[in-house]
């Protein structure tokens, strides 16, 4: 009779880190270690006493700033009547390979000129008000314009991103069709989720904050460099150059104040915009886009990391209705059909249960005032 042998191998339990281990037990009181599949996770409890919550935060982000350095980061969520707390492994930081932002970047470059070139390539500019000035000189400084802004705003998410020791991209410009300034802006890529909702307000907010001082700077130099011209000459130009189309241009505020201050004009007077204060015309429509609380719009990280999640949904759709109410249908039905696709939410922080600190709270106001400054109404009133 043959011997059969079962050389089936017992399975091989999984064993904890002692790295995130020790971590997790010097920051929290841990009350049970388990697998939730393949992942460690711990139901922990803060140590001391008082407000749970108060007390979690500074303890979960300064485990995230040190598992970090090892290769993971924690995750904490409210699961019954305790907290969770998972240990994931972070990706590891691979070489950066900027060939697709180089080849992104040079091709906005060529688009941005051109729509400069167009802009600038114009009778009434080139004979009537700056006959002197050679037509390159125009397209070079327009194009410069547009990418500072553009260019400050993202690196203003980078430099958060980075200071608070997330992985990010350098920026990818987007190159667009010529008409609105060459280009549709700039994104970088973040590679992994903020530590919590302070962190998250924070991505969101820098960016457009470092792109309106950017574009209040350089408004302050196109206004200076546009022109105040009698409405009767402008009448008389309609006819001597019929191919012009003159447009009145809605303002925004920003806009509007510096305007007021350095080329003020009377009822009988129109301002004429050097092609540079046209792109910090661009620069103000795409900061308020941006600060639209939808979906994963700066504005959406921001009043994401305010109201949570679930109302976030709700108020992403009062966002998608101001574009529309504001003349931007084509970006409104844009956004609506990400929001509708499912993994394309706003960040979820890592710590998503602490609430947004009282500072960035009153930041909000922040928030408000550039929305407000750079808001730019393209239906008629």
């Amino acid at each position: 009779m043959d011997t059969v042998m079962d050389l089936t191998a017992p399975p091989i339990k999984p064993v904890m880190d002692p790295v995130y281990v020790e971590a997790v037990e010097r920051h929290f009181e841990v009350l049970k270690p388990y697998w939730e599949r393949t992942t460690p996770t711990f139901i922990v409890k803060t140590r001391g006493v008082g407000f749970r919550q108060t007390l979690m935060k500074p303890a979960f982000k300064a485990l995230a700033d040190e598992l970090r350095e090892h290769g993971y980061l924690p995750r904490i969520r409210w699961i019954v009547d305790n907290y969770h707390l998972s240990i994931l492994d972070r990706a590891p930081k691979g070489e950066e390979n900027y060939r697709r932002n180089k080849i992104l970047f040079g091709l906005t470059v060529l688009t941005v000129m051109l729509d400069g070139f167009l802009r600038s390539n114009n009778p009434i500019l080139v004979n009537e008000l700056m006959p002197n000035t050679p037509l390159i000189v125009n397209v070079l400084i327009f194009t410069f314009a547009i990418l500072i802004i553009f260019a400050v705003h993202e690196y203003g998410h980078r430099y958060i991103a980075l200071k608070r020791g997330i992985d990010a991209s350098q920026p990818y410009f987007i190159p667009a069709p010529p008409g609105m300034g060459g280009t549709l802006g700039a994104v970088i890529s973040q590679r992994e989720p903020p530590v919590n909702r302070d962190a998250l307000f924070d991505l969101g907010l820098s960016g457009p904050i470092a792109g309106f001082i950017a574009t209040a700077i350089i408004a302050i130099v196109g206004i200076s460099m546009s022109f105040v011209v009698p409405s009767s000459v402008v009448n008389s130009w309609m006819f001597e150059y019929p191919a012009i189309r003159f447009q009145i241009m809605p303002m925004p505020l920003l806009l509007e104040m510096i305007a007021d201050i350095i080329k003020p004009t009377t009822v009988d007077e129109v301002l004429i915009m050097h092609p540079v204060a046209f792109a910090t015309w661009v620069g103000c429509i795409v900061t308020f886009i941006n600060l639209i609380p939808s979906w994963q719009l700066d504005g959406g990280h921001v009043i994401r990391s305010l109201v949570g999640r679930e109302t976030h949904k709700i108020v992403s759709g009062a966002g998608v209705f101001l574009l529309l109410i504001s003349g931007y249908v084509v970006m409104g039905v844009v956004v609506a059909f990400f929001m509708m696709r499912p993994g394309l939410e706003s960040i979820e922080p890592l710590d998503d249960l602490s609430p947004l600190s009282m500072s960035r709270k009153l930041g909000l106001l922040v928030y408000v005032l550039i929305m407000v400054f750079t808001m730019v109404v393209l239906f008629p009133a």
